[in-house]
Parts: C-alpha cells; structure tokens; sequence
C-alpha cells in the first residue's frame, strides 16, 4: 500500500469514529415519540429546516443497541391487541447500519405493519454522516405470537459495498400479543 493510500486510509477512519462518537443517541427511550394515540397531529407546524417527529408510534421500544452478537434476540414485548407500537432502530449508513424489515415478515394474523419513519435530530443534521433513529411501526391485531427480524442490509448483503463478516446482521424481536 503506497503512503498515499494509507494516509487517505488513516484519514477517512479517523473521521468515521469522530462521526461515531458524535452521533450516539443519548435521549430516552420515548423521547422522540409523540403522543401514543393514532389519530394525533403536530399541533403546529415544523419549521422549514426541521423534519417533523413521527406521530402516531405508539409504544416506542428503543434497540438496546450495537453488540458484537452477529444475530441476536431481544424480548419479549408483550403487547395488547389493538395496541400500536414501534421499534427504535439507531440508524446510520456511514456507520454501516442500515436496518429494513427481513422477509417473511412477522405473522399477518397477529401483526400488522403500520409504517417506517425517522427522525434526525438538530445536532444529527449538523454532523456529516450524521445518523437518525428509524421507527418500524405495527399494529397488534389478535392474541398469539409472533417474531419481528430486522436485518442489517450491509451485514447480510455482500453486494452492498460496506459488507463485513463483523458487523451485527440481523435483531429478532418475539411479540407477544394478549
């Protein structure tokens, strides 16, 4: 490896764990839900360089966040039926986290999905490379159980280009509705 080509190297980590350190989420689990009821709306409107907070979430459940486990399992979230909550997923595509619902999805019978929202705070927006936290929305329709897997597109795709064999690959949550 020439010297160029390390010190480009050497430069473009550095600046990706200063990005890392300074895009860790320290806001409480719910902090970034507003109220829990469906049907509520901002009650004024944003301004033009802030995104709104996603309304409408429900119970929010914050991932506990990076492990070294490549696959790991979190729960069980126990939820009524007719209840509507999320899951919090810390996301940023410099940092290679990049989290979608895996196919087959959770059990039609006893979930429905509801929607995907995200939300960037002030500081996140200022940082180059900064992250945001993706919400993965569901509705409980019927008592039974059921597993939610989200994937890592970059720990399970080898065409994504930030593949690594290190990175976390897949979350099971297992819901359990009453």
């Amino acid at each position: 490896m020439n010297t160029f080509t390390h010190r480009t190297s050497a430069l473009l980590l550095t600046g990706l764990a200063l990005c890392a350190a300074g895009c860790q989420d320290t806001t409480t689990p719910n902090e970034h839900a507003e109220p829990t009821s469906a049907s509520s709306s901002p009650t004024s409107s944003p301004s033009p360089s802030s995104d709104p907070k996603p309304t409408g979430l429900g119970t929010v459940h914050q991932d506990p966040g990076y492990s070294k486990d490549l696959d790991r399992a979190e729960g069980p979230l126990t939820v009524k039926s007719g209840e509507r909550f999320s899951i919090a997923m810390r996301q940023n595509i410099s940092a290679r986290a990049d989290w979608s619902l895996a196919e087959p999805g959770p059990s039609a019978a006893v979930l429905r999905k509801v929607g995907e929202s995200s939300y960037q705070t002030a500081r996140e927006k200022e940082l180059v490379g900064g992250g945001h936290t993706k919400y993965f929305t569901f509705e409980a329709l019927k008592a039974g159980e059921t597993r939610i897997v989200l994937a890592n597109s970059f720990g399970t795709d080898k065409s994504a280009g930030g593949y690594s064999p290190d990175l976390p690959r897949t979350v099971t949550y297992r819901v359990t509705v009453r």
